[in-house]
């Protein structure tokens, strides 16, 4: 048994010097570099003062682990007045640069095949960042071709409406506080989630205050749509008298407890 466990003990030594001398023998491997290039910005003028350098990773350790992705770096060094910069490092041919200027930020991965590095103003980047999200958010919204109303509550409004909860006949009723025009008629529509008797009762009930004018002609319809969460009803109110929607206020009036509250109407980007 101790022949096999100091055979044991010798295999991992040795595997472990093995690596050891493969791990110190990276940093000589390599031929001394001379990285030159240029820093610009998006319009290809010169940046002076930028902080550059490069990086590749490799074998190491790292808190007493042997790692693969260790990185390996050169002194920083500073652009000149061209944007020019210099820099002398051991490492293999394709190397990663990193460039930093205060201000200014990188947003794209350069390395030695690369003769320049593009930096772009923060504030201009922020603002890029902001209209690129404006962007995708404005996409989200627009209707899937064939796409019904309740179709659309469902899969747009629904996932980022904070409810309004009520205490109504002895359970939590959720009310979606968001109208959404149907298509092709002043009609509007918002989603309820709780059982079909409360839903019901609640419906019977409830007032709707268009520009301080109370109606009470709302109509109950079924949950449809795919993806549409469980428990969830749709109420549809008839507006007949409202000609543009931009100042309009509306409420809903719950008698029985004494409730009232604002219900926003949905800005539809397809509809005008």
């Amino acid at each position: 048994m101790s022949n096999e466990i100091c055979n044991c003990l010798g295999t991992t030594f040795k595997v472990a010097c093995a690596l050891l001398f493969l791990v110190a023998g990276i940093g000589c491997s390599y031929d001394p570099l001379t990285i030159t290039g240029k820093v610009v910005d998006e319009s290809g003028a010169a940046l002076g003062d930028v902080t550059v350098w490069a990086c590749y990773s490799g074998w190491g350790w790292n808190n007493g682990y042997l790692v693969w992705d260790q990185d390996y770096c050169s002194e920083t060094v500073q652009t000149n007045q061209d944007g020019r910069y210099v820099i002398k490092f051991k490492g293999p041919a394709s190397l990663r640069l990193r460039a930093r200027k205060k201000g200014w930020v990188q947003t794209q991965d350069f390395n030695t095949t690369h003769s320049r590095i593009i930096l772009t103003k923060n504030a201009d980047y922020s603002a890029r960042l902001r209209s690129e999200a404006q962007l995708r958010e404005k996409r989200r919204r627009q209707r899937i071709p064939a796409e019904s109303d309740t179709g659309y509550y469902c899969r747009v409004i629904l996932p980022e409406v904070r409810p309004v909860n009520l205490n109504y006949q002895k359970e939590i009723l959720s009310i979606m506080p968001n109208l959404l025009c149907i298509q092709g008629s002043r009609d509007a529509l918002f989603a309820l989630r709780g059982s079909s008797s409360a839903v019901n009762a609640f419906t019977s009930e409830m007032v709707l205050s268009v520009n301080g004018e109370t109606r009470n002609n709302s109509i109950l319809l079924n949950a449809v749509g795919a993806g549409c969460e469980d428990g969830i009803h749709f109420v549809e109110v008839n507006l007949p008298s409202v000609d543009s929607w931009a100042n309009t206020r509306v409420e809903i009036l719950v008698p029985s407890i004494s409730a009232m509250f604002d219900i926003q109407i949905w800005r539809d980007p397809d509809r005008p």
